[in-house]
């Protein structure tokens, strides 16, 4: 039998009827919203991008003639550059995205990053290209508090929960084509081989400081910013179809204002958003969402994959760099298919799912890494191969995607952007740890580390079990009531029947005005 965490939102239903709202490309004005979203959908390639050039540098021949060939804790430091960059927007600049709007921050990101990438491109020493790795950290964090943010109040609510899903698979294309240029550059017998895949970096943070001025604020900051119409505007644009009596505009208005004055009577501030029993729950379940995605593994094969190819059998620039371009493209094709399916499983049905899957083939990785390395049993390496690829099967449905769209789901409105910046601090921290420790320990106790992976999987896989809540049905809005009690869940019921009662009344009127028209 399922814990009570599985039907925390069974008595939640939106009094939307989300079947009837036609898709995206039948909607005026849908296929451009989400046009000019891509600005911040792909603003996370880079990022990839850039955890892709970790693995790939390490096998280049001609980047480690040029910086020493780092190991351990030089290569270490080398891994966890980006997130030690990382985390100074979030320490520094978390209330940008509040006082600026979520728009900002992405373009000062895209700037960041396009000057960290070319001081990776002109580096003549390990630390200088270090230093541009944690310049491209600070501008990856400042786009992470706008981007992700902007995605999810902007997004229409039919396809809200597959836009947000599908953001983070940014992140897994840029790793993909990171992969597969250095693939197609190792061959070059010059310092292009490197600096060609590192130039790629450029691209997709300049296509967002391009066109995220195109794309329109969150009405829901706006609205917090006193700024209801021009809020209302662009959802009668984009969520409308420019219809000004559109009874799902008067729902959402409705609604974000009654959010909004809700968090005022409350006046939410950091010191009351820690000492609510509600929010502290929500700040758990983020915090061990935001460990979880760090710690499951990943960040071996993220950014250490050419090590561990290394003790598979594999062994020339070729076999490696073609592997690693394989494993890339089947994350990103799984993490398409999470997007594809988000509606139909539950949250919990993906994060159970996955981190079961990621216990199970990391004792088999285990095992058979053990065979290899100690015994030389080359069947056995080539089993751990085909376990890195089962791998980032079920390690991208648990924690790639969902990582977005969990912690922004279970914030209220008031303290999303905040809560945003404390989960990505999280994330950058976990990342520091993972990236500096895994290859020092690879290098040390080889084989051995992955039994540290074994336990804390099984873990995972249990708090998951018993504390993740399901998420899937209520709004935005709504979701918020999940954590503050009964009394909370008994006026949302409430709130909704009240609001259905308004959507009637609405679409009574507009029929009776179209009636008098004709």
């Amino acid at each position: 039998m399922a814990p009570a965490a599985a039907h925390t939102a069974d008595a939640i239903r939106p009094p939307i009827d989300i079947d009837s709202i036609p898709p995206f490309y039948k909607r005026k004005n849908g296929i451009l919203l989400y046009f000019l979203l891509t600005s911040s959908l792909f603003s996370s390639m880079a990022l990839g991008i850039d955890g892709s050039m970790t693995n790939g540098m390490q096998v280049l021949q001609t980047w480690q003639d040029r910086f020493g060939h780092p190991e351990g804790s030089a290569l270490g430091f080398f891994g966890a550059s980006t997130a030690i960059g990382g985390v100074i927007p979030f320490i520094f600049f978390n209330w940008v995205s509040d006082v600026y709007g979520r728009r900002w921050p992405t373009f000062i990101g895209g700037i960041i990053i396009i000057a960290g990438v070319l001081v990776e491109f002109f580096a003549t020493s390990l630390d200088m290209y270090i230093g541009g790795k944690i310049v491209v950290g600070v501008g990856s964090s400042f786009i992470q508090m706008g981007a992700p943010v902007l995605v999810t109040e902007l997004s229409h609510v039919k396809e809200r929960v597959g836009v947000t899903t599908f953001y983070n698979t940014g992140i897994v294309l840029g790793y993909a084509v990171g992969a597969w240029v250095t693939f197609g550059a190792y061959r070059i017998p010059s310092q292009w081989a490197w600096r060609l895949p590192t130039l790629i970096q450029v691209v997709p943070s300049a296509y967002q400081v391009a066109l995220i001025w195109f794309c329109p604020e969150s009405p829901r900051w706006l609205m917090a910013k006193g700024r209801p119409d021009e809020a209302r505007k662009i959802l009668i644009k984009y969520h409308g179809e420019g219809q000004e009596t559109s009874p799902l505009v008067a729902f959402e208005m409705e609604e974000i204002q009654q959010a909004i004055t809700d968090d005022k009577e409350r006046n939410m501030t950091w010191r009351d958003f820690f000492s609510s029993k509600g929010n502290w729950k929500r700040i758990a379940l983020c915090m061990c969402t935001a460990v979880f995605s760090q710690t499951a593994g990943n960040s071996l094969v993220s950014n250490y994959l050419t090590q561990i190819l290394k003790d598979t059998g594999l062994k020339t620039e070729f076999e490696i760099t073609v592997v690693n371009a394989c494993v890339t493209m089947w994350q990103w094709v799984v993490s398409i298919g999470v997007t594809v399916f988000i509606n139909r499983w539950g949250r919990r049905k993906f994060f159970l799912t996955g981190s079961g899957g990621c216990v199970i083939v990391f004792i088999v990785w285990t095992i058979a890494s053990q065979q290899y390395i100690d015994k030389g049993n080359l069947a056995c390496g080539r089993l751990v191969l085909a376990c890195i690829f089962f791998f980032q099967l079920f390690y991208t449905i648990a924690w790639t995607n969902l990582i977005v769209t969990y912690p922004l789901e279970i914030s209220s409105l008031r303290m999303r952007a905040k809560t945003w910046s404390l989960v990505l601090l999280t994330i950058q921290v976990s990342s520091i740890f993972s990236g500096y420790v895994n290859p020092i320990g690879l290098k040390n106790i080889s084989w051995k580390l992955y039994i540290y992976y074994d336990i804390w999987l099984a873990i995972i896989f249990l708090v998951v079990y018993f504390f993740f809540v399901e998420t899937a049905g209520p709004t935005l809005e709504e979701l918020s009531y999940l954590f503050d009690g009964k009394e909370a869940q008994e006026k949302a019921t409430l709130e909704i029947k009240e609001k259905n009662e308004l959507i009637n009344e609405e679409g009574t009127v507009a029929m009776d005005e179209k009636a008098k028209d004709v």
